[in-house]
């Protein structure tokens, strides 16, 4: 087997492992804490009386063993079918329950939301932390050095509310060069705003408040890696032959970057995550970290399943993208790969001579 597809199987068994762990925990978090499931069937009751206690939790099935219930939703997970949630619910008769709305159609619209914004602002952290990262590591100590390094700090030290207020208030409020806010779908369906174009537009700013919480660390990585390749001995090997600055860049030194930024992108999927939530009500996005804050603040409570179909979206994006980092890398660093293809030849060759 190749390292690519063993990589895929390896990521793709961990990944489950993961998800399962993070859902599990979260499952155990909430019946840690003080809650009343009973109160999304009676939500008009001041005080629950025993009786309305033990029918709600009969109706919502939390009267059966936790791991009864752990099971249960583990195995909805798995192929994806997130359930109803708890609120919304109406009694038929004082017996049992309808009106539970379905949970995927409600969090999935989120999901895209939430990805557009990840993988777009990545994208424009990529185009700016590239060549300004490049243009400061080959100029160690000029004064566009130090002027890209204290404007990036900045950026960095302040917080991504103010960051995303700031950003609206001049490039959409003064200068109406984008929208405020809101989100329009990719593909227009009928009246409702949507289309390429105005799906783009909508998400400019908070893309590029997403770049510039991050810039700061990816232009200091590229920076510094560049400093460093700029003193290898094939860099000098191709100046030598005559390769302009900007070939020995491109093709010599930012490949080498390449590396760590993959790694630093792999560690930071978790951290892009919470940040959106500051972006999302910035700009007003409807987006998966929105849902969570709201859904955790509820007024009737802490809806289960709602909170833990948040936690394995959540799950997921972290594990997809730590996986496909994983396989460019190993598609741009082949050296492993070369190691583990010539070790044979060199044990055959010893065993001979």
């Amino acid at each position: 087997m190749t390292r690519l597809p063993l990589i895929l199987v390896r990521r793709f068994v961990g990944g489950v492992l993961t998800v399962v762990g993070v859902t599990t925990l979260a499952f155990g978090l909430f019946w840690a804490t003080h809650t009343e499931p009973a109160q999304f069937v009676y939500p008009n009751a001041f005080v629950l009386t025993p009786y309305q206690v033990a029918h709600g939790n009969h109706v919502l099935g939390t009267d059966r063993s936790k791991v009864t219930q752990w099971l249960d939703y583990e195995s909805h997970l798995l192929r994806f079918d997130l359930g109803s949630q708890w609120g919304g619910l109406q009694l038929v008769n004082n017996q049992r329950a309808t009106g539970r709305a379905a949970i995927a159609p409600q969090l999935y619209p989120s999901l895209r939301v939430t990805l557009s914004l990840l993988l777009g602002g990545a994208a424009v952290v990529l185009l700016l932390a590239l060549p300004l990262g490049t243009f400061a590591g080959s100029r160690i100590g000029s004064f566009g050095d130090r002027t890209l390094s204290i404007v990036a700090l900045l950026a960095i030290c302040t917080h991504p509310m103010v960051i995303g207020l700031l950003v609206r208030l001049l490039f959409a409020d003064r200068l109406s060069w984008a929208p405020p806010g809101g989100y329009c779908t990719f593909i227009k369906h009928g009246s409702q705003c949507g289309g390429p174009v105005a799906w783009a537009s909508h998400l400019a700013l908070p893309w590029l408040t997403f770049a510039l919480l991050f810039l700061a660390l990816y232009l200091r990585m590229v920076r510094a890696s560049v400093a460093e390749t700029l003193h290898e001995d094939y860099v000098q090997t191709a100046r030598a032959k005559g390769a302009s600055e900007v070939r020995v860049l491109a093709r010599h030194v930012l490949p080498n970057a390449s590396l760590r930024i993959l790694t630093m992108i792999g560690m930071e999927i978790g951290t892009a995550i919470g940040v959106c939530i500051y972006i999302e009500s910035s700009f007003g996005l409807p987006g998966l970290a929105s849902d969570a804050v709201f859904y955790m603040g509820g007024s009737s409570g802490l809806d289960l399943p709602m909170i833990l179909a948040i936690v394995f979206l959540l799950s997921v994006i972290v594990v997809v993208g730590n996986t496909i980092v994983d396989m460019l890398y190993a598609v741009i660093d082949p050296r492993p790969r070369l190691r583990r293809d010539r070790a044979p030849a060199r044990a055959g060759a010893g065993g001979v001579i």
